[in-house]
Formats: C-alpha cells, structure tokens, sequence
C-alpha cells in the first residue's frame, strides 16, 4: 500500500529547516516545549538529534510515547536540575501565561552560550487583508475536503480572528514576547514568516491530496507576504545567553 505523505509534513519540514539552520551540530541537548504529538520531535530525532520533550497535556505525551518520542508529562516550569545547550518552544509560548517566568526558566537551564528558538504566531500581525484571506482561503479548503462542516463565508473577518483568539488569560502577543526575551537573552534575532496556512491546513492529514494542498497554500502564503498583500503572522525568535 502507498504510504501518502500528509499536512504534517509540511508543518514538520517547514519548522526543520528554521531549527536545524541554527544548530551547530546534533549533539546538542535540546528541551522541546509544548512538543504536542510529537509528530516534530519525532523529525528531530530522526535527524539525529538528542532531545527531552515536554507538554502539559497528558493525551499528547501519550501519543508522543506511540511514535517513540520521549516525552514527559509535567510543566516545563517544574523542570530542575537539568541544564540544555538549546530550548525549543514550538508554537506554545504564546499560551504560556507566566511568560515572564518562562523566559527567566529558559535562562536558567540553558548553559552559558546556549540558545533559545521559538516558532510562533503573532496575534497582532493581522489587517483586513490578512483576516479576508485567512478566512476565504480556509473556507475553499474546507468544501473542497468534503469537510462534513464546511466553513462558510465571514463577513467580518477581523472581528472572527479577535473573538476566537480571546482567552482567559489573554493569550501573549508577538511584541509582549518579543520584549520579554530581549530583557533577559543577548543576540536577539527576530524573524517574520508565512504561518496561517497552518491553521487553514490543520485537518488534512486524513486526505490523501492533504500536503499538496498544504503545499499549495504555504507557497500562496509566501507570494502574498513577498508581495505585502497580506502580513507575516509568523514569528520566530534566536536568543543566545550570555557566557
């Protein structure tokens, strides 16, 4: 039987090339926050990469243990006595309400010249533009899936990205993010990237046609933002600790 590649391997490929363009070697030790599935641990260490990987969901960790990732299960805040050459948050930082605690933690357990990376998504990187895309473009994905409930039409697509992106506590933003890490880390580097097809995409993996489709839509994304019609709400974060 042909095994299909699926959505995730975009997702999973896409965030490799950022990580592993700013890892020195793979014998490294990096801590993995928030790994969810594991789906990129599991590309990670099939990269030959020696990681710990946590989340706060027990479910998660569970599936990460089926695909051989060891994942723990505990708040990365309780971690102690243990010291890491890079700690990688993907895409969970944001939800991260301590954030100023997380970054001091981060600090704590990286050893001198260590590195944090962090892929994220910036809830302020968004206009009309953007939200119209993001809203058509999921649509058309979702009927073209046969989704059996397809998303309609928005007529107000910034008022749908406010409404669903409101949490209790609020959820971190990209400059609040931004600004906590420059606080505490040396050699801050900031990087703006395509990252709503993520979320357009996040249900394809049981359609065989799934990763074309992601594809597809990272590479419309990409010319959208090349050509700033829509904004990158990406963000990715390279901080060194000082020596």
């Amino acid at each position: 039987m042909k095994i299909y590649k699926s959505n995730v391997d975009v997702f999973a490929d896409d965030t490799l090339r950022f990580v592993q363009g700013h890892l020195s070697s793979n014998d490294l030790r990096i801590l993995e926050v928030g790994c969810g599935s594991g789906d990129f641990s599991l590309r990670l260490m099939q990269a030959g990469v020696s990681l710990k990987a946590c989340d706060t969901n027990k479910d998660s960790v569970q599936l990460c243990h089926e695909k051989g990732v060891p994942a723990v299960h505990i708040d990365f805040l309780e971690i102690r006595n243990e010291s890491f050459d890079v700690i990688l948050f993907t895409r969970s930082l944001h939800h991260i309400h301590q954030l100023r605690e997380a970054i001091e933690h981060s600090n704590s357990l990286l050893v001198p010249r260590g590195m944090l990376i962090v892929e994220d998504f910036d809830l302020n990187m968004i206009n009309a533009n953007t939200a119209r895309w993001y809203y058509d473009t999921r649509s058309i994905v979702s009927v073209c899936t046969n989704n059996e409930n397809p998303t309609g039409f928005v007529e107000d697509p910034m008022k749908a990205w406010i409404d669903v992106h409101e949490h209790t506590p609020p959820l971190n933003t990209g400059d609040e993010m931004i600004k906590t890490i420059r606080d505490r880390f040396d050699k801050v580097s900031i990087e703006r990237n395509p990252y709503l097809y993520r979320s357009i995409c996040g249900k394809l993996n049981a359609y065989k046609e799934g990763h074309q489709i992601t594809e597809s839509v990272l590479k419309i994304e990409e010319g959208l933002i090349n050509e700033r019609v829509i904004l990158p709400n990406g963000l990715r974060i390279v901080a060194h600790k000082s020596a």
